[in-house]
């Protein structure tokens, strides 16, 4: 017995990583062999183009659009579906959809119901956030962590349950790194201008460093005319470079001598994974478990536990003074090849259908 039929239940098409990471797995399940359904609120967002031809969409009508209490009214409409759709197995892709699994288990409680955990399960120092969690989640029969470190949270909140450590895939086009120069030292900065990945912070990082060092700084966000009037008060116009949104990040990472990350927290980083497969070291504040995960050889970069820019610049400095070893960072990568990552997944959904 397998999970032939799988659903996916998604809000909508958001470009966030979870709905990234669950387009990409549903093209591995179908390429598979699998019948993969995507079950949304509605199609905004941005990433319906996305999904493979292989993978069917079915969006709810009348929409369901994100607000206040807006996922309880979602799984209530999704579950109306569920006897159409006749799924094995609902795959809830992060725990911003966690709050589906109540009332699509009180729907149909034969369908065995799995969510991935792409944070941090609860915030902390919030009361009773815990027991919160375990009765949102009680209707999941299994949890798969992207990373160990939430895998042990897990564990010590969730005693008893079907827990998995189960690596995101992260899609990477192949390329080596340009030669590295005598010149200036070139940082690469991937992410939102949010405060989530704290992008003052990098500003700082870079006003540390001692010698010529340019920072160029990818993405968008609320912050960006912030962040553009930090640049010129701290002096740094001829530093740092705002390149915006681009289609690409490859050609930038075949240039840098290291990738910053200045992130609060992350879930995992994909760019991490990406900058190793590029066989490009990275240096980051200790934001997301899976960075131990990842950054397990010195010549990979460097895990920085201080918020100081000093420190930061301190390890910075020394990543790119490195010897470079891409071979060695593009193994540390491979683990997050997209195929293996969607036949582990499989293997683990083809579990909780058989044995629950």
């Amino acid at each position: 017995m397998t999970a032939r039929r799988i659903l996916i239940a998604m809000h909508d098409f958001a470009r966030g990583g979870t709905e990234r990471i669950a387009i990409g797995l549903a093209a591995g399940w179908a390429e598979a062999g699998r019948d993969v359904t995507i079950l949304c609120g509605n199609i905004d967002g941005g990433l319906r183009d996305m999904v493979s031809a292989q993978v069917k969409v079915v969006s709810l009508q009348p929409p369901v659009r994100r607000g206040f209490l807006s996922r309880l009214r979602l799984a209530r409409e999704m579950g109306k579906q569920l006897a159409l759709l006749k799924p094995d197995v609902i795959f809830l892709p992060g725990n911003f959809h966690a709050l589906l699994a109540g009332g699509l288990g009180a729907a149909d409680r034969g369908i065995k119901i799995a969510l991935k955990i792409s944070n941090p399960p609860v915030p902390k120092g919030v009361p009773f956030a815990n027991r919160i969690f375990q009765g949102i989640t009680d209707a999941v029969d299994g949890f798969a962590a992207m990373n160990s470190g939430l895998a042990r949270q897990l564990h010590a909140m969730l005693p008893g349950r079907n827990i998995v450590t189960l690596h995101d895939p992260v899609y990477v086009k192949s390329g080596l790194p340009s030669p590295r120069g005598g010149g200036s030292r070139h940082i690469l900065w991937i992410g939102r201008l949010e405060a989530q990945k704290d992008p003052k912070l990098a500003l700082q990082v870079i006003a540390a460093m001692k010698g010529p060092t340019h920072l160029t700084m990818l993405g968008d966000g609320s912050l960006r005319d912030q962040v553009s009037r930090e640049i010129s008060a701290m002096g740094l116009s001829q530093k740092v470079t705002m390149a915006g949104y681009v289609p690409e990040i490859e050609s930038h990472l075949a240039a840098a001598d290291a990738l910053l990350i200045t992130s609060r927290y992350e879930g995992g980083p994909a760019v991490a994974v990406e900058a190793l497969a590029h066989g490009v070291p990275v240096v980051s504040t200790d934001c997301s478990f899976l960075l131990n995960d990842l950054i397990t050889e010195p010549l990979a970069g460097r895990i920085v536990t201080s918020r100081a820019p000093q420190a930061m610049a301190f390890a910075l400095a020394e990543v790119c003074a490195s010897e470079r070893a891409p071979d060695t960072l593009r193994a540390l990568a491979a683990p997050f090849d997209p195929q293996a990552c969607a036949h582990a997944y499989l293997d683990w959904l083809d579990g909780l259908v058989r044995h629950g």
